[in-house]
């Protein structure tokens, strides 16, 4: 309920200011024309050009600023129609500091107009220029109540401005939960796919680190070098502890860098927490299905002959 509240009131609001503000746009640009045509024909001496040229540049200033708060507003509404929240959020920041600019402007605007000089040069500007006094004649204003009406005009005037200012704070508090919503939204729509493919990347690029473990190794020369010769000789390679070979094949060995996949050590651990597991089978049983899954391996030698060349140790 409260997030349908704040879209409707959103809405609502950003609609309106479109509208209201392109409406006063309207107005004051007409004002301005009209000001403008009469320049020539009422406003002969110095003082009151000069006084035309202030009026009409303060209606080109509301003319751009009603312009503007009508296109933002126009802006937020489609924001909020089309759910985006850059829209949304653009409206809301401009929101905010218009209606920071505008307490600002009418605490000073207050402050100063309930000062007696500010009212003596109202009512003096009012007796100078006999239109503008014909024209709020109606209103009950004259040259004889024009302080006390002023004071009393001015004072009802704050009033209404505070109104008016608390009930666009509250569609501004409406507008900012209504794009905290819409950017929660937004964020928990964005495609997981995303962070599963980050996922993966770091999980194959950490399992191919794992899977291509380097490990040194030490080569021994070939002794009898006429296997080589025949390219269809398959050469077998067992690993051999370091320390069980002599001094003379460590000093001819040669240090070599290989790769050792992860799942030869996945394998190994998987085989002994299985050999621990099943070690009720028997030692047999399980000699015999390691031979199976193994394999056998074959090497060319003769019944007396070791798996490496014998040396002649020198004392």
């Amino acid at each position: 309920m409260p997030r349908r509240y704040n879209r409707t009131a959103s809405t609502l609001i950003t609609l309106f200011g479109s509208i209201t503000n392109a409406i006063l746009t309207i107005q004051v640009l007409a004002a301005w024309r009209t000001l403008k045509g009469e320049q020539e024909s009422e406003w002969d001496s110095m003082g009151d050009k000069w006084q035309m040229t202030s009026v009409q540049f303060i209606c080109a200033l509301l003319a751009l600023y009603f312009a503007a708060s009508s296109a933002v507003s126009a802006v937020g509404f489609h924001g909020i129609l089309k759910h985006k929240p850059s829209h949304v959020r653009f409206y809301r920041d401009y929101s905010i500091a218009d209606f920071s600019v505008c307490a600002f402007a009418t605490l000073l605007a207050a402050y100063a107009s309930f000062l007696h000089p500010a009212r003596t040069t109202i009512c003096e500007t009012f007796s100078r220029n006999p239109d503008l006094l014909r024209d709020v004649l109606e209103m009950g204003l004259s040259l004889e109540n024009c302080e006390q009406w002023l004071e009393r005009g001015i004072f009802a005037g704050v009033v209404v401005l505070f109104v008016i200012m608390v009930i666009r704070l509250h569609f501004l508090l409406a507008v900012s939960h209504y794009y905290s919503h819409l950017s929660r939204h937004q964020h928990h729509r964005t495609p997981s796919h995303i962070h599963a493919h980050s996922h993966s990347h770091s999980h194959s690029s950490s399992f191919s680190s794992r899977s291509h473990a380097m490990q040194r190794v030490y080569v021994l020369p070939n002794t009898t070098s006429t296997d080589l010769e025949n390219p269809e000789t398959e050469m077998v390679y067992v690993a051999v502890p370091r320390h069980t070979i002599t001094d003379a094949q460590q000093l001819q060995a040669t240090e070599a860098w290989m790769s050792v996949p992860s799942s030869i050590k996945e394998t190994t651990v998987m085989s002994e927490g299985r050999h621990h597991r099943h070690h009720s089978y028997g030692h047999g049983r399980r000699r015999s299905a390691s031979q199976e899954t193994t394999g056998r391996i074959k090497l060319d030698m003769t019944p007396e002959e070791g798996l490496l060349p014998a040396y002649e140790r020198k004392v």
